[in-house]
C-alpha cells in the first residue's frame, strides 16, 4: 500500500464542513503530495447567515447557494484541494443518471452545539433523499478516485445535523456496498472524524480566556472517550492555512485570533491535531504508523460474512442477556452484604446498616452506570430486570431458608425498596447532559 499512490476521499455535508473538522487534515496531506479528493452533498442553501450585511441572502436560497459555492471555491484554493466534486454532479453521479443536486435540509439548534431536523425540508432535500441513490453516488467517486482511506462523520452527524448523518449513512453504504462487488475497488479504511472529552475540555478552556464565545458542548453524545481514538493527525503545521479557509467563509463563520465561532456563539481553537476512528470495519493496525496516519500502518484485516439466521438472532439478543446476567450478579453480591450492621458502642443500640447503605448505592449506580454509558433505551430496564428477578429469588422462603434469614424491616427495605427503586430509576428521564 504504501507503494502506491496514497489518495483520501473526504465527503462533507456543506461548505465550510471541511475546513471545520477535516480542515488541517486535508492540507496536511495536500502538503506531503498526497491524492486528495473532497465531495459536497450540498450548498448549504439553509444555512444560517452571520454577518447583518449579508442577511439578505437568508430570504434567496439560490444567492445563498451560490455565495457558498464561491466561498468553498476559495476555501479549496487555501487548503490546496484541487479535485472537488458537487454529489450528483459531475465526476458524482451514479452510472445512467442525469445530474442532479441535493439541496440543504435545514436544521434548528436543539440546544447550543447540538442540531435537529427542521420541520420544513424541501422535497429533494438531503436528508430526505433516497439512501441508495445518495449512496450510488458516492459510489461513483469511490471507484474513479479509487482512495484507500474515506473520511466522513460518525453516526450522530457530529452534532445531530441531519444532513451529516444522511451524509454518514450515504458513506457507510458505499463503503460496504464496494466490498460487496468482487470486481470494484476496496477501499481499506473509513473513518469517522471525532472530538475527545478531553480535547473539548481543553478547547473551552481556551474559548473563555481569549473570546467571548461559548465553547462548542463537550457532552457525551458529541464526543468521545481519548481511549478510543484510532489515528490522530499533526495539524499544527497547517493551522495557518486553515485560517486562511475559514476567512473565506464570511457567511457562515466569526474569527477571533486563532478562535472562531458558529451561527449560535459556540465556538473554538483552530485544531491542533484532528482525530479519526475506523469504523469501516476492514482495516485493522499493523504498526505504530497507523496511530498518526489514514493510510500507513493500516491493512486489511480477515473478516467474516455477517451472521445471519439463528446467530444474527443471537447476536441482537447478547446484550440484552449479558445486561440481565449483570444485574442478577449485582444484585446477588449486594443482597450478601446489605444486612451488614455497626455496633458503635456495642450495644443494641444505635446500630448503623453501613451495608444497606453501601449496598444500596452499588446497586443504583450500577444502574445508572449501564444506562449513561450503554446507548440503548433498554439498557437499564434489563439490568433492572436481571436485579429485580434475583432480589425477588433470595427473599422467596424455602426449606432451606433464604439468604434473608429473618423478616426484619431492614430486609423488608431492602426487597421492595431496592426493588421500586431500580423501576424508577430505568425508566426516569436523565438530565440532558448525563445523556450527551
Amino acid at each position: 500500500m504504501e507503494s502506491a499512490p496514497r489518495r483520501v476521499l473526504f465527503v462533507h455535508a456543506h461548505p465550510d464542513d471541511e475546513t471545520l473538522v477535516t480542515g488541517g487534515t486535508i492540507a496536511t496531506l495536500v502538503a506531503r503530495g498526497d491524492d486528495v479528493t473532497v465531495v459536497t452533498a450540498t450548498r448549504g442553501e439553509r444555512g444560517e447567515v452571520i454577518p447583518q450585511s449579508l442577511k439578505y441572502l437568508e430570504a434567496d436560497p439560490a444567492a445563498l447557494a451560490a455565495a457558498r459555492e464561491a466561498e468553498l471555491a476559495q476555501a479549496m484554493g487555501q487548503l490546496g484541494v484541487t479535485d472537488h466534486r458537487w454529489l450528483g454532479g459531475p465526476g458524482a453521479r451514479r452510472a445512467g443518471s442525469s445530474l442532479h443536486s441535493y439541496s440543504d435540509s435545514g436544521m434548528r439548534w436543539a440546544r447550543p452545539g447540538v442540531a435537529a431536523a427542521a420541520a420544513d425540508a424541501p422535497a429533494n432535500a438531503l436528508s430526505l433523499s433516497d439512501e441508495q441513490q445518495v449512496a450510488d453516488d458516492l459510489q461513483a467517486v469511490i471507484q474513479q478516485v479509487r482512495p484507500q482511506a474515506i473520511v466522513t462523520y460518525n453516526d450522530f452527524g457530529g452534532y445531530g445535523h441531519p444532513d451529516h448523518v444522511a451524509v454518514h449513512r450515504a458513506a457507510a453504504r458505499a463503503f460496504a456496498d464496494a466490498w460487496r462487488d468482487d470486481q470494484a475497488w476496496h477501499p481499506t479504511a473509513l473513518f469517522a472524524v471525532e472530538r475527545t472529552r478531553a480535547q473539548a475540555k481543553a478547547d473551552a478552556r481556551v474559548i473563555r480566556e481569549r473570546t467571548d464565545f461559548a465553547p462548542l458542548p463537550g457532552g457525551r453524545r458529541v464526543t468521545v472517550a481519548s481511549r478510543d481514538i484510532d489515528t490522530t493527525i499533526d495539524v499544527r503545521g497547517t493551522r495557518d492555512r486553515v485560517r486562511r479557509a475559514m476567512q473565506c467563509y464570511r457567511t457562515q463563520l466569526t474569527l477571533e485570533g486563532d478562535c472562531y465561532a458558529l451561527s449560535n456563539h459556540t465556538g473554538a481553537p483552530i485544531a491542533s491535531a484532528e482525530r479519526y476512528i475506523e469504523i469501516g470495519g476492514h482495516a485493522q493496525p499493523v504498526d505504530a504508523a497507523a496511530a498518526h496516519d489514514l493510510i500507513d500502518g493500516w491493512q486489511l484485516a480477515r473478516t467474516r460474512p455477517a451472521p445471519t439466521g439463528w446467530r444474527a438472532a443471537a447476536r441482537q439478543w447478547l446484550t440484552p442477556v449479558a445486561l440481565v446476567a449483570f444485574g442478577a450478579i449485582v444484585a446477588l453480591i449486594t443482597t450478601m452484604s446489605h444486612g451488614a450492621t455497626w455496633y458503635p458502642t456495642g450495644e443494641a443500640t444505635p446500630a448503623i446498616p453501613y451495608g444497606l447503605i453501601v449496598s444500596a448505592v452499588a446497586l443504583l449506580v450500577g444502574t445508572l452506570a449501564v444506562r449513561v454509558e450503554l446507548p440503548g433505551r433498554w439498557s437499564g430496564a434489563w439490568f433492572a430486570l436481571g436485579a429485580s428477578v434475583m432480589l425477588y429469588v433470595l427473599a422467596s422462603p424455602r426449606a432451606s431458608g433464604s439468604i434473608l434469614l429473618y423478616p426484619k424491616t431492614i430486609d423488608y427495605l431492602w426487597l421492595y425498596g431496592g426493588i421500586i427503586a431500580l423501576i424508577l430509576l430505568a425508566f426516569v428521564p436523565l438530565p440532558r447532559a448525563w445523556r450527551d
